[in-house]
C-alpha cells in the first residue's frame, strides 16, 4: 500500500510559494473563530485582496484561514513531517521506508529530493505569505464595528503566525529569504543570515506579545490560536536558540507566572484525545475525525497495523488498521534504554507501543536487528485511522518550564533550575534529580526533554545547544549505534546541519543559493 506522505507528493506541484498569486489563491476553507467548525468562504483567488478585505468579518475570516491551512488533510509539516527535523534526524526515533526520509535521518538528503523537506519550506512560506496578506490589508480596513482592539487582535495573530513560521525555517534551513509584505515587487530575494531571520522573529513576536490576550473568551481560541502565552513562549525558545539565557528564563517565567496555564495532573491525558484544549496546552491545531478537509492521518504513519490488543500491551486503545507496511518514527533502541534508564513507566506507557511478535508486523528496513522487539510511536494520535481527530500540541507549558530550568542553569541559578525540573518529574512519578553541579544538572534537563517532549519538534536543537559546538554535536550523531554497538551510518557534518533548499526552489529564484554542503 502507499502511504500518505506519497500520496501527498503525487498531488502537490512545487511552486513559487512567495508569488502573491499563490499566497492568496490558498485561503480556501476557514476555522470558525469559537468552534471546530469549518467556515464555508469563497476561494480568494476569485477576488481582488482590495475587494475581499472590506469587514470585520472579511478580516477574522482571513486570519481563521491560516489556522485551517495550517490543520489541512494533506498539508504535513505541522501535522507530523516536523518531527523528522526533532527527532528523525536526531537520535529519538527512525525513518520508514522512504528513502528521501531514510537520507534525512542520516544527513545526507539532496535538493532534489521529493520529501520531506519540501515541506518544510514550501508550507511555511505559504502561510507566511497568508500572514503577509492579512498585515497588508486589515489595517486599512474601514468598518466603522471593527473597532482598533479587535483589529489588533487580528494583526497580532497574523505576527504570531509568520513568527511562529519563520521560526521553524531557520531552525531547519538556517539563512532564508525574509518577506514582510505581499505588496513587494521583489519576490525573488536572497538568503538572510540565520541571526536576521531570528531578530525578525524577535520582532514579530514582541509585536504579537503587545496585541495578543492572554486569552479569548471561549477556551478553544486560547488554546487553538495565537495569544501573548504563546509569543512569550517562542521568545523564550529563540532566545535560548541565540545564547541569550537571562532573556530565554524572563520569557519563559512570563509564561509560567501568567496564571493561564497549568500542568495537567495526569500525562497520559495530554495525548488521549479526551482532553483537548487542556491548561497545559499553550498553541495546539486542530484536527476533526472523519472530516477530509481537517482531519490527520498521522497515526497510520506512526502506529503498527492490527488492533492493539495483540501487541504486548493490551491495555493500548486504538482502533483496528490492518494493512501492513513500514511506518515511520519507529522509536530507537537507544531511545527505549533512556525510558528505562530513568525507570519512567509513565511516558514510556503513553509514548510509545511495542511489538515483540515480529510476524504482526512488516519488517523495518533501518534501525532494527532481526529478532528484536520494535517500539512505534504511540503519541502521535492512538486511532489507527486514515482521518483521524488527534490534535497537534506545538507549544505547552512543561516545555516551557525545562527551558527556563535550562536557561537559569546556564546563568548559574541551579537550585531554582532544579527546583523546575522536579516539577516536571514529579508529575510522572519520578523521584527528584540526584544531580547537584551546573553540568549535572545540565545534562538531566537534556535527559528529562528527551522523554518528556519525544516528537514535539525539540530534540535536535536541544541536543545542539547542550554540546554548544557544532564538531562535538555531529561527532555524537555520527557516533550513534543500535542495540548491538553496529554504527547507524550517520553521515552528519557541519555543513549539513541544515537542511537543503528544495532544488524547484532554486530553480525558479535566481538570487537563492543552495546551503552549504548540498
Amino acid at each position: 500500500m502507499k502511504n500518505f506522505t506519497e500520496t501527498k507528493k503525487n498531488n502537490k506541484t512545487m511552486k513559487n510559494v512567495l508569488s502573491v498569486t499563490l499566497m492568496l489563491a490558498t485561503i480556501l476553507t476557514f476555522l470558525n473563530s469559537c468552534s471546530e467548525d469549518i467556515l464555508e468562504k469563497d476561494p480568494l483567488n476569485e477576488l481582488s485582496a482590495e475587494g475581499y478585505y472590506n469587514t470585520q468579518a472579511d478580516a477574522e475570516a482571513a486570519i481563521g484561514g491560516i489556522y485551517g491551512k495550517m490543520t489541512e488533510t494533506f498539508t504535513g509539516y505541522y501535522k507530523w513531517t516536523h518531527s523528522v527535523w526533532s527527532d528523525m534526524r536526531a537520535d529519538n526515533t527512525h525513518a520508514g521506508f522512504v528513502a528521501d526520509f531514510i537520507n534525512a535521518q542520516l544527513h545526507i538528503s539532496r535538493a532534489s529530493s521529493n520529501e520531506p523537506h519540501p515541506y518544510a519550506w514550501n508550507e511555511n512560506y505559504k502561510f507566511i505569505g497568508e500572514a503577509n496578506s492579512v498585515l497588508d490589508n486589515v489595517p486599512s480596513i474601514q468598518d466603522p464595528d471593527f473597532s482598533e482592539a479587535e483589529k489588533n487582535i487580528v494583526l497580532g495573530q497574523a505576527y504570531f503566525i509568520r513568527g511562529f513560521c519563520y521560526f521553524h525555517l531557520a531552525r531547519v534551513f538556517g539563512s532564508v529569504p525574509i518577506q514582510l509584505s505581499n505588496n513587494d515587487s521583489d519576490i525573488f530575494k536572497a538568503k538572510s543570515p540565520q541571526s536576521e531571520v531570528y531578530a525578525q522573529v524577535i520582532e514579530d513576536m514582541l509585536m504579537a506579545e503587545s496585541l495578543l490576550p492572554e486569552e479569548y473568551p471561549s477556551n478553544f481560541e486560547t488554546r487553538a490560536r495565537g495569544t501573548k502565552g504563546g509569543a512569550q513562549s517562542i521568545l523564550a525558545k529563540v532566545y535560548a536558540e541565540i545564547g541569550d539565557y537571562a532573556k530565554c528564563a524572563e520569557y519563559a517565567g512570563e509564561v509560567i507566572n501568567s496564571g493561564v496555564y497549568d500542568l495537567l495532573p495526569v500525562y497520559e491525558h495530554l495525548f488521549d484525545d479526551q482532553h483537548k484544549y487542556n491548561r497545559e496546552s499553550i498553541f495546539e491545531t486542530v484536527h476533526v475525525a472523519n472530516n477530509t478537509n481537517i482531519a490527520t492521518y498521522a497515526s497510520v504513519q506512526m502506529l503498527p497495523p492490527g488492533d492493539f490488543s495483540q501487541y504486548d500491551d493490551p491495555t493500548k486503545i486504538g482502533s483496528s488498521w490492518t494493512v501492513s507496511y513500514h511506518r515511520f518514527n519507529t522509536c530507537s533502541t537507544d531511545l527505549m534504554a533512556a525510558f528505562d534508564e530513568m525507570g519512567d513507566e509513565v511516558r514510556k506507557y503513553s509514548s510509545t507501543i511495542t511489538v515483540s511478535d515480529r510476524s504482526l508486523i512488516s519488517e523495518p528496513n533501518y534501525g532494527y536487528g532481526p529478532n528484536e522487539p520494535i517500539s512505534h510511536i504511540y503519541k502521535m494520535g492512538r486511532s489507527g485511522e486514515i482521518f483521524g481527530g488527534s490534535n497537534v500540541m506545538h507549544l505547552r507549558l512543561a516545555d516551557i518550564i525545562l527551558l527556563r530550568a535550562e536557561a537559569l542553569n546556564n546563568i548559574g541559578n541551579t537550585a531554582e533550575a532544579v527546583v523546575l525540573l522536579n516539577q516536571v518529574r514529579s508529575r510522572v512519578e519520578l523521584a527528584p534529580t540526584t544531580a547537584v553541579t551546573q553540568s549535572e544538572v545540565k545534562l538531566a534537563i537534556l535527559k528529562e526533554r528527551r522523554l518528556e517532549l519525544l516528537v514535539e519538534n525539540n530534540r535536535y536543537w536541544d541536543l545542539q545547544r547542550y554540546y554548544n559546538d557544532t564538531s562535538a554535536f555531529v561527532a555524537y550523531l555520527n557516533g550513534l549505534t543500535d542495540s548491538s554497538g553496529n554504527s547507524l551510518e550517520y553521515q552528519a557534518t557541519p555543513d549539513k546541519i541544515f537542511a537543503p533548499i528544495p532544488q524547484s526552489e532554486i530553480d525558479i529564484n535566481p538570487n537563492l543559493e543552495q546551503n552549504d554542503g548540498y
